[in-house]
């Protein structure tokens, strides 16, 4: 291999704590895939999580994999190298199991051109008996992993700590054969297997059916974690070079229950399951133990969990510092907002989504604007000298006054943040961080058309037009047309797998691919779904059941014409 790549490798693990080496000697190997950089799966507490309980398997020995950064992969191509595991720099061909962790759908691409860069056939068609298992897990893989269906041998379909278990011991008892093992795969429950299942398609192009064979379930059911006390979910390996690395991650729960129309994480975790008060104390003191200064609590809404401030004081009786991954303005309390700031913390993060309570109203985010700015009430009052805030363009029932009214609402913050902390110390910034509006599988906004780039980009323009005034106020945004690639791939079936291949081939050249791609973007993304349209993931159940999704769909268009202040 490239000295120079082996060099960056061991510079790597040297800042690294809590690495996991095994000795390969009889043991069942995955590589652990994650298409995209270090920096970025290394923060992905479930790529830890699941690196951490496959190592616990004694007989199974798991190293981690990143995709190249460009440099990398030119000085892959020029010394005619591979892409290795980082523990042992070995090929993904060395591997039983070659195992992606997908948290975004804009990686997919990522995952072909790692197979492509390691040699290995892209569809799982044409993989020959040598080849590694690919299979794919995350987030995607129970939301939509449709259009990187015809590359998978087989999917993990849901919370993989429990089921890797019986992953690894079905390989080791029961391989014989590729075929053979994927059929036995098939009866096992949160396992999909591509290949066993025919889709056709009508004259329009929507999808006729979703046919399985050989013995594979009609539909596929998503694994659930039952007991989420059984299982720890914090980061195992520390490093400076990943964007939390100076602090150790702590899930406090799976899922969310306040039903925002437009998460998929808020339905695809449903139950909502909190970690008990005693398992997170138990957990802290561990970490507290080990010399763990600051702890980062991980979740769908962190603030929302029912035992907040006992675990608040349990932080604060280990010493360690807090830090919050996600906050909601009409949840927000002193102590919460104290202890984040005796933990250092410099921004404080809310997110209002949209401009009107009309909207919010809407979208299921039934946060006033007077919660709003109570929030910024508490920032200042607490010393915190940047409060960031979160939006969303293009959601269904948005008008002009909702685009208009998100500068409106900004100057109305910073009327509340423009005052001295207790300190003397004035306020330094507000952000307002803009995403584009993308319909998620199993949300109620399923149906909804993407707004489209040009459209998104004007409503972009109109923001920042407004606030161009405030010197102290940034605003942050995506590119509308990557969002545009996010609903293809959030809303595709298999035929959308030809435009990744594509994309793959053009070094993930994304805009090039669709300019040569015979298929019809627009088809996926602007165009409105109707309500019997058979849908892409229909033949999976994540828990989610469409009469719900349909009756809350109604209910949002509903909400958009209540009066403020009437349920």
């Amino acid at each position: 291999m490239s000295w120079t790549l082996k060099k960056k490798s061991l510079a790597l693990l040297a800042t690294e704590q809590g690495t996991v080496r095994k000795d390969w000697g009889g043991k069942v190997s995955i590589a652990l895939v994650y298409p995209n950089s270090y920096a970025v799966g290394m923060s992905n507490l479930g790529f830890q999580t699941i690196y951490r309980h496959l190592n616990a398997i004694p007989d199974v020995v798991c190293e981690r994999v990143f995709l190249p950064d460009p440099t990398d992969i030119d000085e892959l191509r020029r010394t005619r190298g591979v892409p290795l595991s980082l523990e042992s720099l070995r090929p993904l061909t060395d591997f039983h199991m070659v195992g992606f962790s997908v948290t975004y759908e804009g990686d997919y691409i990522h995952v072909l051109r790692l197979l492509a860069l390691a040699g290995i056939p892209l569809r799982a068609a044409d993989r020959r008996p040598h080849d590694p298992l690919v299979l794919m897990g995350g987030v995607c893989a129970f939301s939509n992993p449709e259009p990187v269906a015809p590359f998978m041998d087989f999917i993990v379909v849901g919370e993989g700590e429990e089921l890797v278990v019986e992953l690894m011991a079905a390989y080791r008892d029961g391989y014989r054969d590729r075929e053979g093992f994927l059929s036995a795969l098939t009866a096992v429950e949160g396992i999909y297997v591509p290949a066993r299942y025919d889709v056709a398609y009508t004259l329009d192009g929507t999808i006729a059916s979703v046919t399985p064979r050989g013995g594979a379930p009609a539909i596929v059911a998503k694994r659930r974690l039952r007991n989420v006390n059984a299982f720890e979910t914090i980061a195992t390996v520390k490093t400076p070079n990943a964007e939390y690395g100076h602090m150790a991650l702590l899930e406090v729960g799976k899922g969310c229950g306040r039903g925002c129309r437009f998460c998929l994480e808020g339905q695809v975790y449903r139950p909502v399951r909190h970690r008990s008060l005693d398992a997170l104390r138990a957990t802290v003191s561990g970490l507290a133990a080990s010399g763990e200064k600051r702890v980062g609590l991980v979740g769908a809404c962190v603030s929302d969990y029912p035992w907040i401030g006992e675990l608040l004081k349990v932080i604060d009786e280990h010493g360690m510092e807090l830090s919050i991954s996600s906050i909601r303005a009409d949840s927000l309390t002193p102590d919460l907002v104290a202890a984040l700031a005796r933990g250092g913390h410099r921004t404080l993060t809310v997110a209002p989504e949209a401009g009107t309570e009309r909207l919010r109203r809407a979208i299921r985010k039934a946060i006033t604007d007077e919660q709003i700015l109570a929030a910024c009430d508490l920032v200042r009052a607490h010393g915190i000298p940047n409060l960031k805030t979160y939006f969303i363009l293009g959601q269904p029932t948005e008008t002009a006054e909702d685009v208009e009214a998100i500068p409106r609402l900004a100057e109305l913050m910073l009327d509340r943040l423009r005052v001295l902390d207790p300190s003397g110390k004035p306020f330094g910034r507000l952000t307002l961080s803009i995403s584009s509006f993308v319909p998620k599988p199993w949300t109620p906004f399923q149906w909804a058309p993407f707004d489209g780039a040009e459209s998104l980009q004007a409503k972009l323009e109109t923001v920042k037009r407004g606030v161009r005034r405030f010197s102290n106020v940034r605003v942050l945004h995506e590119n509308p047309r990557e969002a545009a690639l996010q609903a293809l791939l959030a809303r595709g079936d298999r035929r959308v797998g030809d435009f990744l291949v594509l994309a793959a081939t053009f070094d993930g050249d994304w805009r090039r691919a669709l300019r040569e791609w015979d298929g019809d973007p627009a088809f996926y993304t602007t165009r409105e779904r109707a309500t019997d349209e058979r849908l892409p993931w229909d033949h999976f159940d994540v828990g989610v059941k469409k009469a719900g999704l349909l009756r809350e769909w109604d209910r949002a268009f509903a909400s958009a014409l209540t009066p403020a202040g009437v349920a």
